[in-house]
């Protein structure tokens, strides 16, 4: 992997060199860009998958191990009786953080490009994780812990924010559609790898120091004080940061193949509308044993190799790979020697020698081929050394059953705020966007809401009436072993279902499997929970959380990452799986702040988490319930094409069937109502800001409506004045019909 890196070095020298897309058409590039990535082999594609799979691992560790880390703190820094606030500020900034984060680098992503945003947030991930880890109460106080871990903790949740979108961007435009879902949801499976991980570097990290923990070590109960000496404080302190710090490693791993990776193939045609460029980096990086082939507008480009056989992919496209007569695979040749060219109808046939015959993969036609396959108009015309193409398409179109043309060779518009209110408004897009982001949201709700309060609940489910251990060496241990069977077998199960189900049942079907369970589990353990509190029931308490876990992720904890990142358009890609993210990262702050100063009357709060947690669950399963309908209502539900393989990015790029009427919906037009209010309510809020710090931004914004209106008026005068200049060359013309032709114009003035 290595290599990659250096390769990038190679092209930021020399971004063009040996370029062999100079002289080839606009489509034919774009057709070998699909194509291309379309026929990438395992080690063309995996490495995608490790890169942004290490980079998710590593933002889940710092989430999730923050769970392992604050009962020690607690231990060393307040002597068991940290205030409530603390925790749940931490956990609180962190997901704000992750909002702003989200948000803004999707949009960046989509402005400036998804490598030039790529690595930048493993930068702040390392930089704040450094951060938490150095962090202290300073000399006799002279510090807060508390304060230096929030500054820190929100800025690390910037970096994890960022990783949303970029990771799923990244990895879905890389991907050849047959395995899109499956790579897809491998990145996600490193959350609960990351979490996983967090569980079990805590387990080493504690049973490690154990010598440093005195047996008579006692955590603070209800009952007593807590009696930890210095010894056991300085163990513990040194423990929690070996948690966080280990988190580094990976991420600094990643970093260099972050930072040497080639901008999205797709970005670059699309957006930055330089489909040479594209095909350029693309040919040179990917690690090829030979070198793949193109198509042109003059000929049909391969060194003379063994023969080789095309090979189809499940979406229709055709791979570069090349097997010769053994059945030995190779890669397809390079575009730089091209001597002969012949097209038969049913393969692409080259000649370099007349008794050589090479079968080369083909591009699919451009968006202005006729129906029966003809390419290349001019080929029969044209010369390119010393060869002639003999022949055409003729009668044979590779990609006819499995590709819709247009899609695959016209570049789609540039982004404009015109085409963005187009696509999203006028088209009913903007129903997608809020399907994804809504269904996000309710799911986020339970699980970062349960999840990130996991020791205080995952003990009570443990031990029930019983009372936890008050040894702090046994009680840290157990609630390890508490997170690692409970939380992280059943995610690591349900994405295992996931990755094999993807493709057969479809994103949304699994996400409408997976909230209807929750539902249904919700219900039952909300229902059920006190009495099986009551009765000693653990047993069947656990099992029940460890199918939640198993339906998070075999449904919607899954599928709302993997949605955004396919069915939106390229330029809208960054930004919309920001947005999604975002709202889900909102639900998880909502979460936080509803659980930890819920009072449901009675002393029914925070503190009885027996009495409050089954009324909790009753309430989510409502959402769950709300999501269901969503995805039922508002997903787009037709996954496949025609032929049963699964659409490729560009297919659905088109969006929705227009007209659909969605911009006179009673739900659009609520949110109509409520954009230009908010709209209205931030620049009141800019203007009134700005008016304090002396500026005049008020000012100039009168100066500039005045300007429009200035200009308006000037270009309905104009319209007029045209107006009237047009009635008067009718009033003469009239005129001049009832005189008759001038003499000069009939010849009478010279009789």
């Amino acid at each position: 992997m290595v290599l990659w890196g250096f390769r990038w070095l190679k092209l930021f020298l020399n971004p063009y060199a040996n370029n062999d897309f100079e002289h080839i058409s606009e489509s034919d590039r774009r057709s070998y860009i699909l194509g291309r990535l379309e026929g990438a082999d395992f080690s063309e594609w995996s490495w995608v998958v490790v890169v942004a799979g290490v980079g998710f691992f590593t933002d889940a560790y710092s989430i999730f191990a923050i769970n392992m880390v604050m009962p020690m703190i607690d231990i060393i820094y307040y002597d068991g009786k940290m205030p409530h606030n603390y925790g749940i500020a931490v956990g609180v900034v962190t997901l704000g953080g992750s909002i702003i984060g989200q948000i803004g680098f999707g949009l960046a992503a989509d402005i400036w490009g998804r490598r030039k945003m790529y690595g930048l947030e493993l930068i702040i991930t390392i930089g704040a994780t450094i951060g938490v880890v150095m962090s202290s109460n300073g000399t006799y106080g002279s510090m807060s812990i508390i304060v230096s871990l929030l500054v820190w903790r929100f800025i690390l949740g910037i970096g994890i924010g960022a990783d949303y979108p970029l990771s799923a961007v990244i990895c879905s435009e890389f991907a050849p559609t047959r395995l899109r879902g499956k790579m897809l949801t491998l990145v996600f499976a490193c959350q609960p790898l990351g979490q996983l991980a967090a569980t079990l570097v805590s387990l080493i990290a504690i049973v490690r120091q154990r010598n440093g923990i005195p047996s008579d070590s006692m955590a603070h109960t209800k009952g007593s004080d807590q009696q930890c000496n210095e010894e056991c404080k300085r163990t513990l302190d040194s423990v929690w940061r070996w948690i966080i710090g280990v988190g580094v490693i990976p991420a600094v791993i990643a970093l260099w193949f972050r930072l040497t990776i080639i901008e999205s193939p797709r970005y670059t045609a699309d957006v930055g509308q330089d489909s040479k460029k594209a095909a350029s980096e693309l040919h040179r990086y990917l690690l090829m044993q030979a070198q793949p082939v193109v198509a042109t507008s003059t000929s049909v480009n391969v060194i003379p190799e063994n023969v080789a056989s095309r090979r189809r992919t499940s979406s229709g496209a055709i791979s570069g790979a090349m097997s010769d007569e053994s059945g030995q695979v190779s890669r397809s040749p390079s575009p730089r020697s091209i001597n002969r060219v012949e097209l038969p109808g049913e393969d692409a046939v080259v000649k370099d020698q007349p008794q050589e015959i090479v079968h080369a993969f083909s591009l699919p036609p451009p968006s202005g081929a006729s129906d029966n396959g003809q390419f290349f108009h001019n080929l029969s015309s044209t010369q390119h050394g010393t060869g002639t193409v003999m022949s055409p398409f003729e009668g044979h179109d590779p990609f006819s059953q499995h590709v819709e043309q247009p899609m695959q060779n016209v570049a789609p518009p540039p982004p404009s705020w015109k085409d963005f209110k187009q696509y999203f408004w006028h088209d009913g897009n903007l129903r997608t966007l809020m399907a994804t982001s809504l269904c996000w949201f309710y799911l986020d709700l339970p699980f970062y809401g349960l999840g990130m309060n996991s020791p205080t609940i995952l003990s009570t489910i443990w031990y029930g009436k019983s009372d936890p251990p008050s040894q702090i060496y046994t009680l840290l241990i157990h609630d390890v072993w508490q997170s690692l069977v409970v939380v992280s077998l059943g995610a690591l199960i349900g994405c295992a279902i996931t990755f094999v189900a993807i493709d057969r049942l479809g994103r949304r079907n699994i996400q409408m499997i997976g909230f209807f369970w929750l539902f249904i589990l919700f219900v039952i353990i909300g229902g059920s929970f006190y009495h099986l509190y009551e009765i000693g029931g653990s047993a069947a308490t656990i099992v029940l959380y460890i199918l939640c876990q198993i339906f998070f992720n075999f449904g919607p904890n899954t599928t709302t990452y993997i949605m955004p990142a396919e069915l939106f358009p390229t330029r809208y890609r960054g930004l919309c799986h920001g947005i999604s993210a975002a709202f889900g990262k909102l639900g998880s702050v909502v979460a936080q702040l509803f659980l930890a100063y819920i009072n449901y009357g009675d002393h029914i709060d925070y503190n009885r988490i027996e009495k409050w947690l089954p009324y909790s669950l009753l309430i989510f399963s409502i959402f769950m319930l709300l999501g269901l309908i969503t995805t039922i209502r508002w997903i787009p539900g037709q996954e496949h094409g025609p032929d049963g393989s699964v659409k490729t990015l560009e297919q659905w790029e088109v969006g929705r069937e227009t007209p659909n009427g969605f911009s006179t919906t009673w739900t659009a037009r609520r949110f109509e109502v409520f954009w230009k209010f908010l709209a209205r309510l931030s620049m009141g809020v800019y203007l009134f800001v700005d008016d304090l710090a002396g500026g005049d931004a008020r000012e100039r914004r009168e100066m500039e409506r005045l300007d429009r209106e200035n200009e308006e008026e000037r270009e309905r005068m104009r319209e007029l004045d045209e107006v009237g200049r047009g009635r008067s060359g009718a009033e003469m013309g009239e005129v001049h019909e009832e005189r008759g032709p001038s003499p000069f114009v009939n010849g009478s003035a010279h009789r």
